[in-house]
């Protein structure tokens, strides 16, 4: 998956276009191997916006083009996007175009390449796209297929306003759940209640079932369909609804905010694999061991709060199915099939032959043990307030919702317990350090989802590293992530990783006096092995590349020095207490060659 353009008409926060003006931006592709878009920027140059914006078009084709979700139609801004995508190993290029919050989609496919300008003059690009018109095609159902197989974002800080727009899918995947639940749960009362007014010759009651099934199915064709064996009947059966609506699979968005509680889902399902993602199992084990100091995990818990979902659709069979993975995996007994199981638990899970056996009999494809644990991370929508889902259903930015990711969440994976290298000793995961937790968090959703036609966005990945893994951290993504399938995009204040990206590929942002979002490339200065010194000068503007503190001091210094205030020995003696750096050691360099002057002159 590539971004090749985006353009905008309205607003979207602090990015904004005209008709006369649209805001345009087109992305470069790397040459010579693959650089990650590298955002940079000062904070409020709009680089945070800029991530929001691009996942806010894709969560909007997500609920626009998914027949189950509620897509409200308000938004802000019209817009085209344009980007390359592997279709059944067929490259296409999709343009997904909105106007007036009507989604439209277009293709035509490779291997040609698509010719686009940045020239300023030609940021309209009309004649081009006149004589690429006759190309394009419409595309008229199973749009998804053509939409990133995955969105999936980090912020190292609380990133309201990012995880603001993967709420709104999270919202209507939840609300997807609990109609399929209520629908079952009123149906069976009023069947019966038919069933017993039928010899008393009721028809009323009939006539109420009747329209509440009408209504359902009606009002929600994405969630149910007739049952198979009165779809010939259609007629028939919306009078005498002698069987619920059949129900369809709730589909996952493609959206994916990844914060810690997510972080420990992809950490135990990674480690633990040996089916279908055996690979990646063993490439994520092998990064843990060589860099993060891992060598496997023990056992884990996860603690349940579903009581209050047990209506809801799979439910049942995603806590029977965890219950039953648990007992195995400890080599316990099985509940019995007919016994009613907890909804609330504390499962605990031993990591070995027993746990592997378990999950090749209860879920086959380990993928589906993925899925469960996302459906009920999912479910977290419930506990947010009401006014937090009357925002977040609305497709037009009214405001940050703050709390999406709190609360008592209905699934918490915790005490997980892993071995360490050196020493060799068993700790728990929570105890290692948050930039060992972000480096293991950022690489692992990598390697999860490399595969697939995937959007990785990182606000600021970098912020708890050490030095060393800074200077890494693009290396490592080279070592252990297949790049060829995904685009990634990294917003960045850090010159460790500017350094290891082209400049053709790095947004340079800034805000002009009416406070409009400018995006400037970097032709003339290329980054890619650049010392920080000079990034820190040329790309961030920084002058001087030490604290404020020292420099105020060693400027007072140096003043007492430059009006004669204070000799060279005293000058020198006094700037013994400062570190190194070029600008000091330049100061102290001429002052030494004064001293070794005036002794020749003597």
């Amino acid at each position: 998956m590539r971004l090749n353009r985006i353009r905008l008409t309205g607003h979207y926060k602090s990015i904004t276009g005209t008709v006369e003006q649209p805001f345009i931006y087109v992305f470069k592709q790397s040459e010579g191997g693959y650089s990650p878009l590298c955002l940079v920027g000062l904070n409020g140059s709009g680089k945070s916006n800029f991530i929001e914006l691009i996942a806010d078009i894709f969560g909007y084709a997500d609920r626009y083009f998914n027949p189950q979700f509620k897509c409200a139609k308000d938004l802000s801004y019209d817009f085209e996007i344009d980007y390359e995508i592997l279709v059944d190993g067929t490259k296409k290029f999709i343009k997904l175009e909105s106007q007036k919050s009507m989604l439209t989609m277009r293709y035509f496919d490779g291997p040609r390449s698509f010719p686009y300008y940045c020239n300023k003059q030609q940021s309209q690009e009309s004649d081009v796209f006149v004589r690429l018109s006759e190309v394009w095609r419409d595309v008229l159902s199973e749009e998804h297929e053509m939409l990133p197989s995955n969105i999936i974002a980090y912020s190292s800080g609380h990133n309201q306003g990012l995880s603001s727009v993967f709420a709104k899918a999270e919202l209507q995947y939840f609300d997807v759940i609990r109609k399929l639940g209520v629908f079952y749960r009123e149906y069976k009362p009023r069947y019966d209640k038919a069933m017993e007014a039928q010899d008393a010759e009721d028809d009323s009651v009939w006539e109420g079932l009747s329209a509440y099934v009408q209504s359902t199915y009606k009002n929600n064709k994405g969630l149910f369909s007739i049952p198979r064996s009165y779809q010939s009947d259609l007629e028939s059966y919306l009078k005498f609804p002698e069987e619920p609506l059949e129900s369809h699979e709730a589909k996952l968005p493609i959206g994916l905010f990844t914060d810690h509680s997510l972080n420990n889902v992809f950490f135990i399902y990674l480690i633990s694999c040996r089916g279908v993602n055996r690979a990646a199992s063993r490439k994520f084990r092998k990064f843990l061991s060589e860099h993060v100091n891992l060598t496997g995990i023990c056992s884990f818990d996860i603690d349940l709060r579903l009581t209050e979902y047990k209506e809801f659709e799979n439910v049942s069979s995603i806590v029977r199915r965890l219950t039953e993975l648990s007992c195995e995996s400890q080599n316990l007994p099985l509940p019995d099939i007919n016994e009613e199981i907890s909804y609330s638990p504390k499962l605990h899970f031993k990591i070995g032959k027993h746990f592997l056996k378990a999950m090749e009999r209860l879920y086959l494809d380990e993928t589906v043990f993925l899925e469960h644990l996302l459906k009920l991370h999912h479910l977290t929508a419930k506990r947010w307030s009401r006014d937090e889902k009357r925002t977040l259903k609305s497709s037009m930015y009214e405001r940050n919702v703050p709390n999406v990711s709190g609360g008592l969440m209905p699934m918490r994976v915790q005490n997980i317990k892993v071995k360490l290298r050196e020493p060799n000793v068993k700790t728990l995961y929570d105890r290692l350090s948050d930039g060992e937790h972000q480096l293991i968090q950022i690489l692992g959703s990598l390697m999860l989802f490399d595969h697939q036609q995937t959007l990785f966005i990182l606000d600021e990945p970098e912020s708890h590293f050490n030095p060393e893994w800074r200077t890494e951290f693009i290396e490592l993504i080279n070592e252990y992530v297949d790049l060829t399938n995904l685009e990634l995009i990294i917003s960045t204040h850090s010159p460790f990783v500017l350094s290891a990206c082209k400049s053709e590929r790095v947004l340079q942002f800034e805000k002009n006096d009416t406070g409009t979002v400018n995006i400037e490339t970097l032709a003339n200065k290329e980054t890619y092995g650049a010392s920080f010194d000079s990034l820190l000068s040329s790309v961030f503007g920084l002058d001087i590349l030490i604290s404020k503190r020292p420099l105020n001091e060693i400027r007072e210094v140096l003043s007492l020095y430059d009006t004669k205030r204070l000799g060279s020995g005293e000058t020198l003696e006094r700037l013994e207490k400062f570190g190194q750096s070029f600008e000091l050691n330049y100061r102290r360099n001429k002052i030494n060659q004064t001293i070794e002057k005036l002794g020749e002159g003597e």
